[in-house]
């Protein structure tokens, strides 16, 4: 009996000197807790790292740099450099910072009557917004008008009667009123005769008898010269030489002067 004690009493002495070891050992080996500090600065970091993640990236730029120049009526121009990824000329408008614009849609796209707030309708102002790319007139509208890197594009204020084509002859009208004092007329014109091209020149006003040879010309400038009213007449030269035919007759070249001279008989 008492061996059996004795036994069972080293066992339990073993037993404790074991978990003692087993103690010690887990003490030297455990993991040591991290310093507060460093714990703070971790936190800080990792919150200024999820801050950069969420701060949007900047806008990129265009892959194409164009310049719009507006020149309105009064001959101002006001340029506009655009970096763009726009495939036709209205998106490309729409991005141009401070470029305003509006018009009249329709199945083939706007026709832009208003830009920069200034109005160029044909029926009511006998102006157009005419439309040029790289120096050449533009065949194609804002919806259509392909856009390339480099490209210049000019939106441009144009009067029909302003910017007419050029008449193929260049000649000049005098007229000599009964005081003697001459009013010139400088013509571009491609009338084939002289009354078409007075027909054309800008201030010059006159009337007459019709008759199966044309117009007896009668009044010029609001003053009459009828023979059997006035005993004076309207006498027509052309290039100092009088004139051999009326005016619907009176062939027109380039580089004449054709003077219409008040003379008392």
């Amino acid at each position: 009996m008492k061996k059996k004690q004795t036994g069972l009493i080293i066992g339990l002495v073993a037993l404790v000197a074991v978990i003692a070891i087993l103690l010690v050992i887990w003490n030297l080996n455990r993991p040591k807790p991290q310093p507060a500090t460093e714990t703070l600065a971790t936190e800080a970091v990792t919150e200024v790292k999820e801050d950069e993640t969420q701060d949007p990236a900047p806008a990129a730029e265009g892959s194409k740099h164009i310049t719009i120049e507006v020149t309105g009526a009064d001959g101002k121009t006001v340029s506009y450099e655009v970096a763009t990824d726009a495939e036709y000329l209205r998106q490309a408008m729409d991005e141009a910072e401070g470029l305003t614009y509006s018009g009249t849609e329709s199945e083939f796209g706007m026709m832009v009557e208003v830009v920069n707030g200034e109005q160029a309708v044909y029926a009511e102002d006998n102006a157009y917004w005419a439309f040029y790319v790289n120096g050449e007139y533009g065949q194609y509208g804002i919806d259509s008008q392909p856009v390339n890197d480099g490209d210049k594009f000019g939106i441009v204020y144009e009067s029909a009667a302003g910017f007419e084509s050029a008449g193929s002859k260049n000649i000049t009208i005098e007229v000599t009123g009964s005081d003697g004092n001459t009013v010139t007329y400088e013509v571009s014109t491609d009338a084939e005769y002289l009354r078409e091209a007075m027909d054309e020149t800008e201030g010059l006003t006159y009337s007459g008898t019709e008759s199966e040879f044309g117009m007896m010309v009668e009044v010029v400038n609001d003053e009459q010269a009828i023979y059997a009213e006035d005993n004076a007449y309207w006498a027509f030269y052309v290039n100092g030489e009088y004139g051999n035919y009326g005016i619907d007759s009176q062939p027109v070249n380039d580089g004449d002067t054709y003077s219409i001279v008040y003379e008392a008989a």
